[in-house]
This record gives C-alpha cells, structure tokens and sequence, in this order.
C-alpha cells in the first residue's frame, strides 16, 4: 500500500507540473535560461527517486561437516556455495546536493528489500539493505571531477544455501554494518538550458569495510520549471563482503557474498 502511495504522489506531481508549464506563465518562467555564472552555488532536493534495481548473488558459507564431523577423516569445515538468478526489486532514494561547476557535494540515502534465488542447486539471499553515500568532486578540466566519499552499508541478511555431499540445505543470519572509502571520478554536463547530462563511477571498500565496492551510473536531467526538474538514469552496484560471524544452526561461521544491483532510475529534483 505505501509503495503504490508514493506512485501515486510522484505522478500527480508530474500532471501538476506539465499543467503550470502549459500556461502562459508558467512556459514564460520555464523558458527562462539558468544563470551562466559558473561561481553560482545551486541546492537540489531529491526528496524521491526510484530505482527498480535486477539483484543476483553468489554465496559461500563455511559449513560444518554433516553428521558433526563424520564425513571426513579431519572433521573440518566444508564449503557450501552457489550463486542465485537475477530477481527484480523495488529501492526508494532520497538525497541532497550542492555544488557550483567547479565543485560539488552531496549525500544520497537509498533503502533496498532485496531477494534473489536459484533452485538447482539451491542458493537464496534476502535482505533489507540501507546504503548512505557521500562525496565530494573538485573540478578538473571540461566537466570533469575527481571525487572522494564514503558508503556506508548496513544490511539484514538471510542467506541459505545447499550442502554439496549431502544435498541438505543450510541458512545463517547476520547484520553487518560496514563503511567504505570511496574514489573516483564524475563528468557533468549541460544540452541546452534546460538539459543536464552526468556520469559517474566509483570504487572502494580496499578490506576497510567491503572487501570490494565498486559502481557507475549515468542519468539525465530536464529542468521544466526553475525549481522542478525530472531526472532518469540507470546504476550498477557491485560489493563483495566478508562476514566472519554468521549464525547457523550449529554455530557460528563465515559467510562471503558478492552482490550485483543494476537498474533504471527515475525521480524528481526541487533546484535552488
């Protein structure tokens, strides 16, 4: 019921918009062109983007032997791993940024019910995922921005996977709580006066929080009014984590997951 709410908001944001631009007043202010000044700070609100995100994973549990420790000489721990097909998801994100063309800030939170699954053999991840991502870019040179920030990644996980010698199926929870130095770069552009264009990829994790974090996204922006802007785009995210406390049945046990998100993107933008 919520997620058809905030639909049915963002749609009848939309109409209200398209309305004000067809009027006399409202094309005469849309078709005002922005300020040139490059020393110009300007605010945006996304107070909403969604993102409908394919999500896949492949998963490796360090697992006690069944039967205790009879099936091997040693007794020692085996593997269970497999890797789940692509399931479509919902993720809502909301952020702030700042910034003039020389330099920019921002900070974007994004919450994600995740879940993916593969039958033969068996492997599952569930998750409610919240990433909270900030950087920072200095101009470079003809759009371009080196950029530094951080992720933080906190999630709720439940993954099962089936056992290789006995085809059993085991599951462990776990809650990690990671934060990730991030790096990398940021292009942004202008078609027009009412068009912006923008790319940007990112890297990090380096075992700090993540083993591995790595993403890209690319969106368009089309200022209507001069404080209302659509925007579209897609992202690829990519993580690889080390849980080294995973509860199980028998105890506790590490669990290694690499997950894949990737998806369009649309929202709103309230420029100031």
């Amino acid at each position: 019921m919520r997620v058809r709410n905030w639909r049915r908001l963002l749609v009848a944001v939309c109409l209200v918009t398209l309305a004000d631009v067809s009027s006399p007043r409202g094309a005469a202010a849309a078709e005002r062109p922005d300020d040139p000044d490059p020393n110009k700070v300007t605010v945006t609100l996304y107070p909403l983007l969604l993102r409908a995100p394919l999500m896949g994973a492949s998963l490796k549990f360090s697992a006690p032997p069944d039967g205790g420790g009879g099936g091997g000489g040693g007794g020692g721990d085996e593997e269970a791993s497999g890797s789940t097909d692509f399931a479509l998801n919902n993720a809502w994100m909301a952020g702030i940024s700042v910034g003039s063309r020389r330099w920019f800030a921002e900070t974007f939170g994004l919450y994600a019910a995740l879940s993916a699954s593969h039958s033969t053999p068996f492997a599952s991840l569930d998750s409610d995922t919240y990433f909270f991502t900030g950087r920072a870019g200095v101009g470079l040179f003809g759009g371009l921005s080196a950029t530094v920030g951080f992720r933080r990644v906190s999630a709720d996980l439940h993954a099962e996977v089936q056992r290789p010698s006995s085809g059993t199926t085991i599951e462990g929870t776990a809650k990690p709580v990671l934060w990730d130095p991030l790096i990398g770069v940021d292009w942004r552009g202008r078609l027009g006066d009412r068009w912006r264009l923008a790319l940007n990829a990112q890297g990090g994790g380096f075992g700090v929080g993540t083993d591995l974090d790595v993403s890209a996204e690319a969106y368009a922006s089309w200022r209507l009014l001069k404080h209302f802007e659509i925007r579209g785009g897609y992202t690829v995210v990519h993580y690889k984590m080390t849980i080294a406390t995973v509860d199980v049945a028998s105890g506790s046990r590490t669990l290694v997951s690499r997950q894949t998100l990737h998806g369009p993107e649309i929202g709103i933008g309230i420029p100031f």
